[in-house]
């Protein structure tokens, strides 16, 4: 018997302990973040053309 007590409290413990962090990782008090990508096209120091992709949040 305290056999499955000992396994149910290990378990509990390891979910809380995976849980916690991942609800703490959220910075945005509530609101999600909303993340557009645009494509940006810019020339570099030799005239060539440099593609990138640029990720703006609000």
């Amino acid at each position: 018997m305290r056999h499955s007590f000992r396994v149910v409290a290990l378990a509990m413990t390891t979910v809380l302990a995976i849980a916690i962090p991942a609800k703490a990782g959220n910075y945005s008090y509530g609101q999600r973040q909303t993340c557009v990508v645009k494509t940006v096209k810019t020339y570099d120091a030799y005239g060539r053309v440099v593609i990138k992709k640029v990720r703006f949040c609000k």
